[in-house]
């Protein structure tokens, strides 16, 4: 088994609960559906599940990303101890916690699941060439069979606003657990430049990043399975802790941010979106580069590739694997870093 570079213990990733075992004398109660740690592509789910005939079932379901509000909704079990009832499901992970009463006693059983985003405005909906993740054309994964093809290869962006929430959703190629985390390979930057923004930076998240951003930015998001979300300002301050889903159904990692603090994106308005590789160890969290593909480093090049990047430090290359191009822009061109300094244009909202 391949080492975890992550640098972290994958067991401690998994948030979800999933329990059907009831203490002595209490009543027993087994969840069915739906299934545990699965994403729900609607605003609600139905909780179905077994316990003693006649109960009284009531299901509990919290956000506890978003800090909502928790719904309850109630029903009584079947002659043969069935149950079923529909429960609406926020943004983020949300427990669903069945509670059940017959003759003065009571049981529980409880699981997790995953709630997408349903409706909203879209403010800006991007595409992106599907196969480009390659940098300037010739990087290459690591050589592990943890890295899946597609794994880095963003094909949609969009920003999404329902009611007080702004959404910012990107759609890989591939989205699937690396070492035992849903975002486990996955390191992603999402610098937002706003009109009016203060103070405003066009540096990357860290310098070994080995790129700059072209167009000012006031706010820097940056996600990773192994780690809190990250979202601060040009100054390095936190604006706080965004809520984040990555749904394998979707392939697709969705951040939300409330729009009290982020502002409502408009036209003037643009998102700069890099996309690299996930490591722990590194200083910058960003995985590294060598001349070649290595097991846990991607490879400026193929192997015998005469292309002048190949003789290339490759410490000094950018460590962005796929980015959003604003039209005009070829992204071979943009981070080949043998014609000058990297500068990474954002896609402006019109």
């Amino acid at each position: 088994m391949s080492p975890d570079p992550s640098g972290f213990d994958a067991g401690d990733s998994n948030l979800y609960r999933y329990v059907n075992n009831p203490a002595p004398g209490a009543v027993a109660v087994t969840l069915t559906g739906p299934t545990p740690n699965g994403t729900i592509e609607s605003s609600s789910t139905t909780v179905t599940g077994t316990t003693a005939p006649g109960a009284h079932v009531v299901v509990e379901s919290t956000d506890i990303d978003t800090g909502a509000t928790a719904s309850t909704a109630s029903a009584t079990a079947a002659a043969d101890g069935s149950f079923s009832v529909p429960v609406p499901i926020g943004f983020g992970t949300d427990v669903l916690t069945a509670t059940a009463t017959s003759a003065g006693a009571t049981g529980y059983a409880q699981l997790s699941v995953v709630g997408d985003i349903v409706g909203g405005a879209t403010v800006l909906d991007v595409t992106d060439p599907s196969g480009d993740d390659n940098g300037p054309g010739t990087y290459q994964y690591p050589t592990s069979p943890d890295f899946v093809a597609g794994s880095f290869d963003i094909i949609r962006f969009q920003v999404i606003t329902l009611g007080t929430t702004v959404y910012l959703r990107t759609t890989l190629r591939t989205l699937v657990p690396t070492f035992g985390n849903v975002m486990g390979a996955q390191l992603l930057d999402i610098y937002v430049h706003t009109p009016s923004g203060t103070p405003t930076s066009t540096a990357s998240a860290a310098l070994s990043r080995n790129y700059t951003i072209a167009d000012p930015w006031s706010q820097r998001l940056e996600v990773q399975g192994f780690a809190s979300p990250m979202w601060v300002d040009a100054n390095g301050n936190s604006l706080g802790t965004p809520a984040v889903v990555a749904s394998t159904v979707a392939n697709t990692i969705t951040i939300a941010l409330p729009a009290a603090s982020l502002g409502t994106p408009a036209s003037g308005w643009s998102f700069a979106e890099v996309l690299s590789g996930q490591d722990g160890f590194s200083p910058d969290q960003a995985r590294a580069f060598a001349a070649t593909p290595q097991p846990f480093a991607f490879g400026v090049c193929p192997t015998g590739n005469p292309n002048p990047i190949c003789t290339t430090d490759p410490n000094t290359v950018p460590k962005a694997v796929d980015v959003l191009t604003p039209a005009g822009v070829n992204q071979s061109t943009e981070l080949n870093p043998t014609t000058g300094p990297v500068a990474i244009r954002a896609i402006p909202v019109s």
